[in-house]
């Protein structure tokens, strides 16, 4: 992750959260269903939260989930993480989601919310790669984020030559961070995923308005 995208979440830990407050009807909605999807397909199984952030996601998961191991790489917002109380056996390490420092096939089941995003294209399926690495045959796998709403969460910026997209962000303080944030088609995450795995097809990903998801078992 890059040393932006670093301090863009260390200056906004604080603040983070009151993006799910937002009081658009079908945002809610989605944001509901988003978290009963979420706990019901990782139900029962050991999680690593893969850019867990303050925990917010993590805290639904630990409802229904075995046990959990949160990382990220920045301690800021891991504190805020720690600070909270959950359902199940809970752990938080720093960790670059770029190289997660466990052996292969350790986990049952890898969560990863709103963070594709800040992937840049071109590691997306060496990133994709080296989460399945960790994960064992049959494990369960949801990852959420943003589709592309005109006019919300800052300026979209795009760089000549650049097949990623920008968002230019303004924080409660004036600050203001220009950090990658891409948006998927339902088309683009099926041909990306498709890629790594023979269990994903059209019926494996939901594409909202506000969210997208996608949610399937690894080969075994």
């Amino acid at each position: 992750m890059s040393d932006e995208m670093v301090k863009y979440y260390k200056d906004r830990a604080r603040e983070y959260e009151q993006v799910y407050e937002q009081r658009d009807p079908r945002r809610q909605e989605e944001q509901d269903l988003i978290r009963v999807e979420m706990m019901n397909f990782l139900s029962g199984v050991g999680v690593i939260d893969i850019g867990c952030g303050t925990g917010y996601w993590t805290q639904r998961v630990s409802e229904t989930a075995r046990s959990i191991v949160g990382i990220d790489i920045n301690q800021t917002v891991l504190d805020i993480a720690i600070s909270k109380t959950y359902r199940c056996p809970t752990e938080f390490k720093i960790m670059d989601a770029y190289r997660i420092d466990y052996p292969e096939k350790t986990f049952r089941g890898a969560l990863a919310s709103f963070w594709l995003s800040h992937v840049r294209r071109e590691d997306l399926d060496g990133w994709i790669e080296q989460m399945h690495k960790i994960l064992k045959p049959g494990a369960r796998i949801f990852i959420s984020d943003n589709t592309f709403l005109e006019g919300v969460g800052g300026d979209l910026v795009s760089k000549p030559g650049d097949p990623n997209t920008y968002k230019l962000r303004t924080l409660n303080d004036g600050s203001k961070h220009l950090i990658v944030k891409n948006y998927f088609t339902k088309n683009e995450l099926l041909e990306c995923f498709s890629r790594h795995t023979r269990c994903v097809t059209g019926e494996n990903i939901f594409h909202g308005r506000c969210f997208w998801w996608i949610k399937y078992i690894l080969d075994n």
